[in-house]
C-alpha cells in the first residue's frame, strides 16, 4: 500500500485519536469506558491517520458494540493503491469490525444495535446474525445451545439501545 501501514489497534484511551471524529459524527465526547478500538494508517513521513472507530462494552457475559464512525476525508488523503486495496478488502468499516470483534473473544457473544442499512449490511458480512428483535444482532463467538442463545439475546434486548 504504498508508504502506508493499515492495522487494527485497541487503546486504552481513544480520545486523542478518534475524539474529533466521534464528535463529528455522534454530536458527542467519546465514551471512556473500554473497550475502544481504532483502524489506522501511517505512513513512512509519520503522519498517523485515524480512519475509523468502533467500541464495545462488557455487559454480564457478553459484548455491547457502537460508536462505529469512519473519516471519510482521512480516507480521501491515502494514496489511491491504499484505498483501493481497503475497498477489495471490504471497506473502513468491514476490516475494522471483523478485526476487533475477533478480539472480543472472551464472551460468547458480541451484540451490535443498529439502525442504519449500510451498516447493517456491513455487519452481516462480518458475521453477525438478526435476532428477533428489530436492530439487535449478534455475532457468536463461542457454540451456545438454542436456550443459552435465546437467553442470551433476550438479555442483551433488556438493556434497550445501546
Amino acid at each position: 500500500m504504498d508508504d502506508f501501514a493499515i492495522e487494527v489497534m485497541e487503546v486504552e484511551d481513544a480520545e486523542p485519536l478518534a475524539g474529533a471524529l466521534f464528535q463529528r459524527a455522534f454530536g458527542d465526547s467519546i465514551p471512556n469506558f473500554p473497550r475502544h478500538f481504532i483502524l489506522s494508517a501511517s505512513g513512512s513521513d509519520a503522519r498517523h491517520s485515524t480512519l475509523g472507530y468502533v467500541h464495545f462494552t462488557r455487559h454480564q457475559d457478553m459484548y455491547l458494540g457502537g460508536g462505529m464512525c469512519v473519516d471519510p476525508q482521512a480516507l480521501r488523503r491515502l494514496p489511491k493503491t491504499c484505498r483501493q486495496q481497503l475497498n477489495e478488502q471490504g471497506g473502513v468499516a468491514f476490516c475494522l469490525l471483523s478485526q476487533a470483534v475477533k478480539r472480543l473473544d472472551d464472551a460468547p457473544a458480541v451484540f451490535g444495535h443498529v439502525g442504519h442499512q449500510g451498516a447493517y449490511k456491513i455487519d452481516l458480512a462480518v458475521g453477525f446474525e438478526p435476532t428477533q428483535f428489530p436492530h439487535l444482532i449478534v455475532y457468536w463467538q463461542q457454540p451456545l445451545s438454542q436456550a443459552a442463545q435465546q437467553d442470551i439475546i433476550q438479555r442483551a434486548h433488556e438493556v434497550g439501545p445501546f
